[in-house]
């Protein structure tokens, strides 16, 4: 498999350096010591920065390596390190893919060595934070059911992919949604970025960027693909982050995606997911019809291929709006395209059903009044 290189980009030279995937098998690098005054000394300590783990008969991808289902408490990484919250999200991919090195390191050891690799500006995700603060705005996709579909020939045939993915005992096919490059080209038209983020492992979500090309190179390698991140940083959230008072928290109990990693305001970015039970920033959200190989490739029904082959164009006709409303108002990314997110849909159709207003009205009203909008489900 195509390796996945590690792009260091919290330091201003390109150290050169890599590390492969969490699903690499190797042996496991030197240990950091325990009296280390920037890392961890104790089990103590780790157990305090961890998030204490759900039951395991609710949680469905429990496993026999308990380590590999640690999830950090973020913003104490933030506080206790001095990290930025990409440097805290990528210790915790660093912790597990070390987790799963045979032989593994000490638990604490693991966490030393992630913390090093991040303060070295090591970031598995390629993401490119000084290119995501110069961007007027962040677009970030999905991949299983938004972007592509992978299936195998008995479920829908050899006729209907654009990617052939060798396996061991066959192939993979992949069928890429309709519309998906050009609206990666016209995000960058417009000054924004773009970025991949998927709730699948690592082995899947890179082999399948590194088959797939754009311009003839690989999305692993791409410059227009600002950040590609995968399952490991997914967060959860106690209730007691980010606010004086935990009656009023935010607890995020589902492993999810975090679009402050991105943008911390929240002003400048959006997610488009076919699953809203990976997100929690719901005002930010645009929920994607599932895009899958076996409807769109076997229909007979004219109406509905039609409705998958717009489905990609008509975001991006929603995009282009709100820049255009942006730059008009001078207002955020994030505002401007308040009305076509998650929550902002329920009070443009509350305002067309209830209030008398057309579609644009409500758009516009939205728009002017983002206060209407309810600040989460």
């Amino acid at each position: 498999m195509p390796r996945f290189p590690l792009l260091l980009l919290l330091t201003a030279p390109l150290l050169g350096c890599a590390a492969g995937s969490s699903s690499q098998r190797a042996e496991a690098p030197p240990a950091a010591t325990s009296t280390s005054t920037t890392g961890l000394t104790s089990r103590a300590e780790l157990d305090a920065l961890t998030i204490p783990a759900l039951p395991g008969w609710v949680d469905k991808y429990a496993g026999p390596n308990e380590e590999e289902r640690r999830f950090f408490n973020i913003s104490r990484l933030m506080e206790r390190f001095q990290l930025a919250r990409v440097q805290a999200v990528e210790l915790q991919n660093h912790y597990r893919d070390l987790i799963r090195l045979e032989p593994a390191p000490g638990p604490v050891d693991a966490f030393n060595t992630a913390l090093e690799r991040v303060r070295r500006g090591e970031l598995e995700s390629r993401l490119q934070p000084e290119k995501l603060a110069k961007a007027r705005f962040i677009v970030v996709f999905d991949l299983d059911e938004t972007l592509l579909s992978q299936y195998y020939p008995a479920k829908v045939g050899e006729g209907c992919h654009d990617l052939a993915i060798p396996r061991k005992d066959g192939v993979r096919y992949v069928k890429l949604v309709p519309g998906w490059q050009q609206a990666f080209a016209r995000i960058q038209e417009l000054g924004g970025a773009v970025v991949l983020f998927s709730a699948n492992v690592d082995t899947l979500t890179l082999e399948n960027a590194a088959y797939w090309k754009l311009d003839g190179v690989s999305l692993t390698e791409h410059p227009a693909i600002s950040g590609l991140l995968t399952n490991s940083h997914l967060v959860l959230q106690e209730k007691s982050e980010g606010v004086t008072d935990p009656r009023k928290g935010n607890p995020v109990r589902e492993p999810s995606k975090d679009l402050r990693v991105f943008d911390e305001t929240l002003r400048r970015v959006i997610i488009v997911d076919d699953n809203p039970t990976r997100l929690f920033q719901m005002r930010n959200a645009r929920i994607f019809k599932k895009f899958e190989a076996e409807p769109f490739c076997t229909t007979s029904d004219p109406a509905l291929r039609r409705a998958f082959e717009q489905a990609m164009p008509t975001v991006v006709q929603e995009i282009e709006d709100s820049v255009r409303y942006m730059d008009a108002q001078g207002t955020g990314f994030a505002e401007a395209y308040l009305p076509y997110t998650s929550l902002g849909q329920v009070t443009v159709q509350f305002l067309v059903d209830s209030g008398g207003f057309d579609r644009a009205r409500a758009i516009e009203y939205v728009r002017r009044n983002p206060q209407a909008v309810d600040p989460r489900y």
